[in-house]
């Protein structure tokens, strides 16, 4: 009997540095079906590697270069020497170079784009916003497929990027339910608030540390991260005089073995694709108290089933958002088991196998 080829698939990554889109790249590589696909991981520069890849049969190639841009021709030798019949890339400005130079490669390589954030907003923080949207207006509809991770990022590509909708696939993140301590159920002295997230400007953490100083009740909150807004994010600690309620910890890989038992998660972000960190926290059956931002926030969370989503940027009614969730009384179990039963890895993976299997 003819055993089936496996199929081939080329997974480009820039980095897998800590990051919600470098997690999921691990988590894809870590679950894949090795007896049916033959993958290599290329990740164009390995020097901070925070994630690990686990999975014995997934080949790992370090391009180290340092820039992106400067990454094509090491990819285009490698897919001629592989000769995948899928690509995968998993960054918007990744993307838009598999874009642009797609003619370079053979015609029988299918290229997947795997957005990360809602293009729109992200492309706002680009070098230069009017080129860097009209470059991908022109060239993402190159890309075979584009996956999103929300229904929100699919209508925006759709409608700021002239993609049609049936290029386009929603899968979103999968988790596992996290490693986290418990602590028997007594009152505690203080409520127990967690943040994890990159500590740049677009996750709104300076809000949320304004916010919680409205807090009239004792409280400790620990925002578990790091990134180039640590210093800014120190001082306003400091002039708020908050040194002993809020803490930057710097990132962990386990980071609710951080807090025993948190009350609730606080996400200040102002867009997210589809939030890693979050989703982590209801499947560790954690409530959260979220702004409702644009992006995959409120595909995740029901007001009073598994959290409080924040009309508008008001800081004190955000405050008011905490201390009401505190006082509501949240069934955990059912956060975990609805959080764990839409987003587990073997539901995910399916979808990606799926995906794959329509292209080869």
């Amino acid at each position: 009997m003819r055993i089936p080829a496996k199929i081939k698939l080329l997974i480009v990554v820039p980095t897998l540095e800590c990051g919600g889109l470098e997690r999921n790249v691990a988590m894809i590589c870590n679950n894949m079906d090795t007896t049916k696909y033959d993958v290599t991981l290329v990740v164009v520069n390995n020097i901070n590697q925070f994630f690990k890849i686990t999975n014995k049969d997934i080949k790992l190639i370090d391009l180290k270069i340092a820039n992106v841009r400067k990454s094509l021709f090491q990819i285009l030798k490698l897919s001629r020497k592989i000769r995948p019949d899928i690509i995968l890339s998993t960054a918007n400005h990744l993307n838009l170079l598999f874009g642009i130079f797609k003619r370079l490669f053979p015609k029988r390589i299918r290229i997947i784009a795997r957005e990360s954030s809602i293009v729109s907003i992200n492309t706002q923080r680009s070098w230069n916003p009017v080129i860097y949207h009209w470059l991908l207006r022109v060239f993402y509809k190159n890309i075979d497929i584009i996956i999103c991770q929300s229904k929100y990022m699919q209508d925006d590509l759709v409608s700021n990027y002239n993609i049609r909708i049936n290029k386009t696939r929603i899968i979103n993140n999968a988790i596992f339910r996290p490693e986290y301590k418990n602590e028997p159920n007594s009152p505690a002295a203080f409520a127990k608030l967690i943040t994890v997230a990159r500590l740049s400007k677009e996750k709104g953490l300076d809000r949320l540390i304004r916010a919680v100083s409205h807090l009239k009740i004792p409280y400790r909150f620990v925002i578990i991260g790091e990134g180039e807004m640590r210093n800014k994010l120190q001082e306003i600690i400091n002039n708020l005089s908050l040194q002993q309620h809020v803490f930057l910890t710097g990132s962990r890989l386990e980071p609710y073995k951080e807090v025993p038992s948190p009350d609730l998660f606080l996400m200040g972000s102002y867009y997210e694709g589809f939030p890693n960190a979050m989703l982590e926290a209801t499947a560790a059956g954690i409530p959260v108290v979220a702004f409702n931002a644009p992006g995959g926030i409120t595909e995740q969370i029901v007001n009073y089933e598994n959290g409080i989503l924040v009309e508008g940027n008001d800081e004190l009614v955000f405050a008011e958002a905490i201390q009401k969730a505190l006082d509501f009384n949240f069934d955990n179990n059912k956060i975990q088991e609805i959080a764990l039963k839409r987003f587990n890895i073997d539901a995910i993976m399916k979808k990606w196998y799926e995906l794959f299997e329509s292209l080869n």
